[in-house]
């Protein structure tokens, strides 16, 4: 297969890539800057480079024409957090091969890197917009374990949810504390991923009205820079791990699994 490398400075979507692309079998590379990015790639000299526009250090633009200084050929998919077709435009007549929205969903980079290489499509699993709203209860998949995921955020939201369906979930999501009470004590799943910071009820407030309701739910806490001691809180209350912004999901998948055959 392919050297791919990502150049992205939300974790978010450097590792949902990542994940998707190594488990296709490439061989996946990631910078989070733009200066960083420019050094791995004239070490790596890779097949395909997936470029967001907005980067710290070295804009965007900047990394892609040093990458063209470099290689005037090797295919360069630019990612955007906006609409912008008159950009789009001008990289694709400086050699850009596409200029997609993050909005449209990371299935649509999936797609088109399959479509450069010339591979099949490989990826059903992962489908839909990332900025779409959550699935609703009665439109998950009716297969494995029940996972709720209670976050405010909704990228966070979205990524996490079509990354554990491919992974064989049944995944119901709730944006504020107080859905996520309510869809906790109806459908009793077996893990729940639990924001601390939400709105109407925060994260700690919900573990402890449900960790003694549902004793057979293990909830997991989702923590931002400033939520780590009151992460350490909500273990002695009854959560079986938290896991920091931005999220690992190869490392998330895998404590999940570990999870469920304890319980």
């Amino acid at each position: 297969m392919a050297k791919i490398l990502i150049i992205d400075d939300d974790g978010i979507v450097r590792d949902a890539l990542t994940v998707f692309l190594s488990r296709a079998g490439h061989e996946v590379s990631t910078a989070a800057d733009g200066g960083n990015g420019v050094q791995v790639f004239k070490n790596v000299l890779p097949d395909l480079v997936i470029l967001d526009r907005d980067l710290p250090v070295l804009s965007g633009s900047g990394v892609f024409e040093k990458i063209r200084a470099v290689s005037p050929r090797v295919p360069v998919i630019i990612l955007t957090g906006f609409t912008a077709p008159e950009e789009a435009e001008v990289y694709i007549k400086h050699g850009a091969a596409s200029f997609l929205s993050k909005g449209d969903g990371l299935s649509n980079v999936l797609t088109e890197v399959e479509r450069l290489l010339g591979i099949s499509p490989k990826h059903k699993a992962f489908t839909g917009n990332t900025g779409a709203a959550p699935q609703a209860a009665d439109e998950v998949k009716t297969r494995g374990p029940l996972i709720l995921i209670a976050d405010d955020d909704e990228s966070i939201h979205q990524v996490l949810s079509r990354y554990l369906t491919w992974a064989g979930y049944r995944v119901v999501g709730a944006m504020d504390g107080e859905t996520a009470l309510r869809l906790a004590r109806e459908q009793r799943p077996d893990i729940v991923l639990l924001d601390i910071s939400m709105p109407k009820k925060n994260g700690l407030e919900v573990l402890r009205e449900l960790v003694e309701d549902l004793p057979e739910t293990g909830f997991m806490m989702i923590t931002g820079n400033e939520d780590e001691e009151i992460a350490k809180s909500c273990l002695e209350i009854g959560a079986f791990d938290y896991i920091p912004k931005p999220m690992n999901l190869e490392n998330l998948g895998k404590i999940i699994k570990a999870r469920l055959l304890t319980q």
